[in-house]
């Protein structure tokens, strides 16, 4: 059965599970736990993202974050590979630690953002590992009330909901965890169903409709494979009689941004991402994004860009079937 693809939306909220292979320990110590953390730390300082809860217990870890720019998939694959690296030399193991791929849920902030921050702190107490959450050290926890440094944790907006100054937001926290210690979140237990995003009609409507547009338009579209970036450069440059150095230069020259919109419209028709196809093109993720959204308009409205298109989409195919000859 195929993989369904992950609903990946920027600035997005993610519940996102991993297990271990077979469902097998993946921490053994201290020392354990803190490397995994370590790893968040040094992805979000690279990566650019947001953390709002973790837990880590014996053989899986919850974590909640916002993406940015980058998806969760990247941002998990940068933690779960230095990971799993780690993980083998300390215990001398190979093969997979980690059960397939992680489980990633879209949520809606309002109402969901505090009641996952509970409902992954309470794992522990669930598990019957501790008595309180508060008596466990591998969680974010601690930092929401205010006894444990935030390190990692972006506590703010989370804390804000409980009042705007933090001593007492510290404290309605307590509060709230204290009132569901014995009451199961019903709610966010479809996090173990087959869902990808929970939420209310509207918020889920919505997100698949943002997510359609440009699948639609790849869909459609999609009648040149496979993406080769140094073939499609070759024909850019031929087209746009420039040289590649230029193709990759910054500012406002309409000639190599209408270059760039080409490049990103025909690699998205042959399957390459907006993520991929950010870092050739020298942009932003989220610009490139706009640059995608910009030319499939100008498709529609501009018949010079769009004879340029096809025009580049032809030379394109041509090469293909030559490298494949």
């Amino acid at each position: 059965m195929a993989r369904r693809p992950r609903v990946e939306i920027e600035g997005g909220l993610y519940h996102v599970i991993v297990r271990g292979n077979d469902r097998q320990d993946i921490f053994h110590s201290r020392e354990d736990h803190l490397k995994l953390i370590s790893l968040i730390e040094k992805a979000k300082q690279n990566l650019g993202f947001y953390v709002y809860a973790y837990c880590l217990m014996t053989n899986h870890l919850h974590l909640l974050i916002e993406r940015r720019s980058e998806t969760v998939g990247r941002i998990m694959q940068r933690v779960l590979t230095g990971y799993s690296q780690y993980y083998n030399k300390r215990y001398h193991k190979v093969g997979h630690l980690f059960q397939g791929r992680h489980k990633s849920i879209l949520c809606q902030s309002d109402p969901y953002l505090a009641k996952l921050v509970r409902y992954i702190h309470l794992n522990p107490v669930r598990a019957n590992m501790v008595p309180t959450p508060d008596e466990y050290e591998f969680s974010s926890h601690r930092a929401y009330l205010g006894t444990e440094p935030y390190g990692v944790i972006d506590v703010d907006p989370v804390l804000r909901r409980f009042g705007p100054h933090k001593r007492k937001a510290h404290e309605r926290y307590a509060a709230f965890m204290a009132a569901a210690m014995n009451q199961p979140d019903d709610d966010i237990e479809t996090f173990y169903a087959d869902v990808k995003i929970v939420g209310s009609k509207e918020f889920v409507d919505e997100t698949i409709h943002r997510m359609g547009e440009a699948d639609k338009w790849a869909g459609k579209h999609r009648d040149v494979l496979p993406f080769d970036a140094d073939l499609l450069l070759n024909v850019i440059e031929q087209v746009f009689e420039m040289e590649r150095e230029n193709f990759f230069g910054s500012g406002k020259n309409k000639r190599i941004i209408t270059a760039k919109e080409v490049f990103i419209l025909i690699g998205k028709e042959s399957g390459a991402t907006i993520t991929e196809m950010s870092g050739i093109v020298g942009l932003h993720q989220s610009n490139a994004g706009r640059r995608f959204d910009a030319a499939r308009q100008k498709c529609k409205t501009d018949p010079e860009f769009e004879s340029t298109w096809k025009k580049v989409q032809e030379k394109y195919k041509q090469r293909i079937a030559l490298s494949h000859v």
